[in-house]
């Protein structure tokens, strides 16, 4: 039986591991936790801080249409000037993140999930998170990252002065390590996504059902150029394609159940439900309304015989509870995946996530 370093009398390591575990999105947790379980392993110590973000915030649904003042017109103009977003909102959460470094830390983790990525707040996080790593002289490491297509030339400026402060970088795919050497002149390896850092659940659950989980249909509309399928122009198009496939998976004695991995994507379901409710298949049908907590997910994945999909962590974490994956490939990412790990079993690739942890450190001495 493995001896704890504690046990030992080593000193144990403690790592801050930084992603966005604050979201609402069931990958981003799986990532967290898969990463916890690999340092719980090698008996490290963690905290962990959200990347971007300090909550989950569902912005409400606004049905009327009102008129902007002319501060509020001036303030959306503003904003929309990429460098000036930027700028203000460092200055707005900096604080959090320098406070957050401030404690002795033998590294600093961020990752995974698609974070050097353009939009919204990902550049100036990356940049602030780097910044006071290096003058904390903290250790910085990339891990189980993703990287965009595109950048402004600012966000590529935050994004290239905190990857030159990265001790090592780690990507989920091969082709962010091409990208990143193309776009920010830096060297990167690969490793696995670190949800397969996750054990899977013993259960001998009778697997009769088909996880089915319905991706926002915006969600559909911003990837779907990146693939080579035939576009659906409107979301009623959408809706039913996602009705017809699950028609023609259903097999006598099975039960569909609906689950979804983020907020937005459980109103779909929740349509797809209702459509559902009125076919052949009413009485075997079960809706998940909401996200449930990650624990609660995989358990109905470990009921599932097949898992459809078009979320790579709906996929990855399938893969680990044992069940057929059937993905809608609406993206490059999607389409990484299958690449990348269908053919490999998920115990392999945890073990690869522990040999790449080693060489972060990640073991006490």
């Amino acid at each position: 039986m493995k001896q704890s370093a504690r046990n030992r009398g080593y000193k144990l390591k403690k790592f801050l591991l930084v992603n966005e575990n604050g979201s609402d999105n069931i990958g981003d947790h799986a990532i967290n936790e898969g990463l916890k379980e690999l340092l719980t392993e090698s008996d490290c110590q963690f905290n962990s801080e959200p990347f971007s973000t300090t909550h989950v915030h569902q912005a409400p649904v606004n049905t009327t249409t009102t008129s902007l003042s002319l501060s509020q017109k001036l303030r959306k103009l503003l904003f929309s000037f990429k460098p000036f977003y930027l700028l203000m909102w460092l200055l707005k959460h900096k604080g959090r993140i320098k406070q957050s470094c401030s404690k002795d830390y033998d590294g600093i983790i961020i990752g995974g999930g698609q974070l050097i990525l353009s939009g919204a707040s990902f550049p100036p996080a990356l940049y602030a998170w780097a910044r006071y790593a290096r003058k904390r002289k903290i250790p910085l490491y990339l891990l189980g990252v993703g990287c965009g297509e595109h950048f402004y030339a600012s966000e590529t400026w935050f994004i290239k002065q905190a990857l030159k402060c990265s001790e090592k970088i780690y990507v989920r795919e091969y082709q962010s390590v091409t990208k990143l050497k193309q776009l920010f002149d830096v060297e990167a390896s690969f490793c696995p996504d670190l949800a397969f850092g996750l054990q899977p659940l013993a259960s001998d659950n009778e697997r009769k059902n088909i996880l089915v989980g319905m991706t926002d249909f915006a969600v559909y509309t911003r990837y779907c150029h990146e693939v080579d399928t035939p576009k659906i122009a409107n979301y009623k198009d959408y809706l039913h394609t996602w009705y017809n496939q699950v028609l023609s998976m259903y097999q006598p004695g099975m039960t569909i159940v609906l689950a979804s991995t983020t907020l937005s994507d459980a109103q779909c379901n929740r349509d797809l439900y209702q459509l559902l409710n009125n076919s052949t298949l009413k009485d075997n049908i079960r809706l998940i309304d909401g996200v449930l907590p990650l624990a609660d997910y995989r358990i109905e994945l470990s009921r599932a015989k097949t898992v459809y999909s078009a979320r790579m962590h709906s996929l990855i974490l399938g893969k680990i509870e044992g069940a057929a994956i059937e993905p809608w490939i609406i993206s490059k990412k999607i389409e990484n995946f299958l690449g990348l790990y269908t053919q490999q079993n998920a115990a392999d690739l945890k073990l690869q996530l522990r040999e790449v942890t080693k060489l972060l450190g990640a073991e006490s001495e």
